[in-house]
Formats: C-alpha cells, structure tokens, sequence
C-alpha cells in the first residue's frame, strides 16, 4: 500500500509540474508518463483519465495552501493580522498555480464528481479561514456580528464574485498571466477590507 501511496504521489507531482508550466488543456498523459518513466497503463491504473489527475493535484495543492492559512492565523492576535496572513497567502498561491486553476476552460464540470467534491471542500476551507478571521474580530472587541457564519460566508460570495467578474467578462488578450492574477487579488483584498471594515464596532 505504501508503495502505491508513493507511486500516486510521484505522478500528481509531475503532474503538477505539467499543468503549471503548460495548462491543463496543453498537457497530455503520455507526457506525464513520459516524465515519470511509466508506463501509459501504470498510470491509467492510477488515474482513468486526465480531469481525475486534475483533481489529485488540485486536492494537493489546495491542502498545501490552507495548511499555510491555518499556521498563520493561529498565530495572529488581531483581526488584521490575521487578515494580512490570509491575503497575502492566497496571494502567493494564487500567482504561483495560476495555470491550474481556470476552472472556466472545463465544460459540464458537474459530471466530473470528484473534481466538484474538492473545489467544494477548497471553497468550504476559504469560508472556515475567514469566520476565524471575523472571530478573531469578535473576540478583541473588534467586530459586531451576529452570525460568524452567515457573514463568513457572505464575504467568501463577494470574493467569489471578483474572480467570477474577472473571468468570464474580461477579455485577456494573450490568456490569463501574472498581472492578470495580481489585478484579481488586488481586487478581492480591497473588496475584504471593505466589507470588514463595515463590521468594526
């Protein structure tokens, strides 16, 4: 079991390293294979197909990240803090696997179940990383909420929104770069001291 534990790991990493530089779209299994050493049936026996390797890597580096935002904001003290730690993180991690992460180039991903099943865990993370922020809040005295929860989720919706905008109605001449990605943070970031700055008691 080990040995297969470690063998899926070797594939998502090369994987990974795949997508990253060329896109999900622009990346083929037999490359994969081809950078591993395997066999196209080895890896098949692995992953039946490519959005379900997409899937391995995306729950890998989504964990990766919210390990990251966990750490940080267990340190914080203030509602700032803890903010600065969350943005500046999904910042980072957004530029750094910006190529995986256009979700908008897959049709029908409601047949893909694994795949939904993981951008809703990611998504249901983000929303558990920012009650912790607006409870921090609540707990200096900071901030007046009545509903950590509710509001949490509210603010993950306007974030959401951002991105949303950004993808489907603007045109990126040349595909989705880094300062495409940077806009976008900058964006959400001002969007999120917005909206908490409304909570302050």
């Amino acid at each position: 079991m080990e040995q297969q534990d470690k063998k899926r790991e070797q594939i998502i990493e090369a994987a990974l390293k795949r997508f990253a530089h060329f896109g999900l779209s622009k990346t083929t299994m037999n490359e994969i294979a081809a950078d591993l050493n395997f066999s196209k049936a080895l890896l098949y026996y692995y992953f039946p197909d490519k959005i379900n390797l997409y899937a391995g890597v995306l729950e890998k580096i989504f964990s990766e990240v919210a390990q990251q935002i966990d750490k940080n904001i267990a340190k914080a003290r203030l509602p700032e803090d803890a903010l600065k730690a969350y943005m500046e993180a999904k910042s980072s991690f957004l530029e750094k696997y910006f190529p995986i992460l256009d979700f908008s180039k897959l049709t029908n991903i409601e047949k893909y179940q694994d795949l939904k099943k993981i951008i809703e865990k990611a998504n249901q993370s983000e929303i558990t990383h920012l009650k912790q922020i607006i409870d921090i809040g609540i707990q200096t005295h900071q901030y007046k909420v009545a509903d950590a929860t509710y509001t949490a989720q509210l603010l993950f919706d306007a974030i959401q929104g951002i991105r949303v905008l950004y993808f489907n109605q603007v045109q990126v001449p040349f595909g989705i770069d880094k300062k495409f990605i940077r806009m976008i943070s900058e964006r959400q970031k001002e969007i999120v001291y917005i909206f908490l700055k409304g909570l302050s008691c």
